[in-house]
């Protein structure tokens, strides 16, 4: 009776540990954000006096449950037809290394000059060319897809990524 009691023990305490071992991990941890470029264009020869710019925010995907993906937009700035315009592009996704979640970019330049807003969202007298910049970004976790459009110009405005599209933070 000792003998089978103890077999029972013995089984019991390796079958205790065999499921202690068996906790799955969703998404690989890297330890450190991975920053991957998903975009890069270059929309004219960036000249020597170029201004850089950056914004980041986090792209909201799905309806009623959403996943954040944390998004880096830079882009650079030369004078160019009179106006300050938008010489690059480049879209990073923050967090890179997580494989349930993507984006893509891409982007249209508008060359003309027209009244643009300063950084601060505030309307003034200086003109400026645009890029229209268009996010998309999707997740495995909500099975869901959303894209937004973010205007930049040559004067640092940028819009919110978010769905409200208010004016723009730094």
């Amino acid at each position: 009776m000792k003998k089978t009691y103890y077999f029972l023990l013995a089984l019991t305490a390796l079958a205790a540990c065999r499921e202690s071992n068996m906790s799955t991990q969703s998404a690989p941890t890297t330890g450190a954000t991975a920053r991957v470029l998903r975009y890069d264009t270059t929309f004219i020869n960036i000249a020597q006096r170029t201004k850089a710019y950056r914004y980041v925010a986090d792209l909201r995907v799905g309806n009623k449950t959403q996943v954040t993906i944390p998004v880096e937009i830079n882009w650079t700035t030369t004078e160019q037809a009179g106006c300050p315009q938008v010489a690059s592009v480049q879209v990073y996704q923050l967090n890179g290394g997580d494989r349930r979640t993507t984006i893509s970019a891409k982007a249209v330049r508008q060359a003309a000059c027209r009244p643009g807003l300063g950084p601060d969202g505030k309307l003034g007298t200086a003109t400026a060319g645009m890029a229209l910049v268009s996010i998309t970004g999707q997740s495995k976790e909500v099975k869901f897809l959303t894209t937004t459009s973010c205007l930049l110009n040559g004067l640092g405005y940028h819009d919110s990524l978010s769905y409200a599209n208010s004016a723009a933070r730094r």
